[in-house]
């Protein structure tokens, strides 16, 4: 029995009993369990937040990674294995065609291959030297034209004796000699420049060498005379791996053909440079 409360004259203080809950009569028909509950907001967020997750998950297909860089050519960005220690590369020089005769027709490209320690004035004035030998050729193809058509060069004069066929030769003559063949000026050939197909003076550089053939096209970029076209590509070398085995001794012995049993290295490999190709041609 639990203790009673008294007061200081030790009669037994009131107790407040607890009130029971009223039986409240129940005005709607649908029990508790069937009516509709009120929304609640944790439902709610915890949707919405995992719609936002699958959406973030999934990626857009129709977005790109702007981080990643595109490459036209993957086998260009592709890096060469590294080697081991005891294998040494021996560069090949890089194939190219002989160089023609300054004095050939204009069927034989004018090609010259620059490199890093190629002099700068020498080379401007050999390209100055081409220029004047094209300029050569074109007078000289444009006065055999002009002999090979009509009467030898010579006008139809009006005295009164003229053929039908002798006017009509000089027509077709005149008619050629505009056509095909150059206006003769002060300065050599003018008047049709690069879009009839006139000879050019190619200059070629690879790697180091590049930034000199470029000074070379700048250099008569600024010219009156002179047009300059330039050209990027590349150029494929190929370089010898040598292996180098250490004796007894200690010394190494590098030659050619000798091969480490344990490293399995390739005998050759090819090596991708960059090439520009700088075109000179007269106006």
């Amino acid at each position: 029995m639990a203790g009673v409360k008294r007061s200081i004259n030790g009669l037994a203080k009131p107790q407040n009993k607890p009130q029971e809950p009223e039986d409240v009569a129940m005005t709607d028909a649908t029990p508790p369990c069937g009516q509709p509950q009120p929304p609640s907001c944790e439902t709610t967020s915890s949707i919405s937040t995992l719609e936002k997750q699958e959406k973030t998950s999934k990626p857009n297909p129709s977005t790109k990674n702007p981080t990643k860089p595109r490459t036209t050519n993957a086998k260009l960005c592709q890096k060469l294995p590294k080697l081991p220690k005891n294998t040494k590369i021996v560069t090949r020089p890089l194939l190219h065609a002989p160089l023609s005769s300054p004095f050939s027709s204009s069927g034989s490209a004018k090609t010259l291959y620059i490199t890093a320690t190629t002099p700068y004035i020498p080379t401007v004035k050999r390209v100055r030297k081409l220029l004047n030998e094209v300029v050569k050729r074109e007078k000289q193809s444009a006065n055999s034209l002009n002999k090979a058509r009509g009467r030898g060069g010579r006008y139809a004069e009006a005295n009164g004796r003229l053929e039908a066929r002798d006017v009509e030769a000089e027509i077709v003559g005149e008619m050629g000699r505009t056509g095909s063949s150059n206006n003769v000026g002060k300065r050599g050939i003018v008047g049709q420049g690069k879009d009839k197909g006139r000879e050019q003076i190619y200059l070629k550089a690879t790697g180091r060498a590049i930034p000199r053939a470029l000074e070379l096209g700048l250099r008569f970029q600024s010219e009156e005379d002179c047009w300059v076209k330039i050209e990027l590509g590349n150029v494929s070398a190929i370089d010898d791996i040598e292996v180098e085995s250490r004796d007894a001794t200690g010394e190494v012995s590098g030659e050619p053909g000798e091969e480490a049993e344990a490293d399995d290295v390739p005998e050759t490999r090819i090596r991708t440079l960059s090439s520009v190709t700088v075109s000179i041609g007269l106006k």
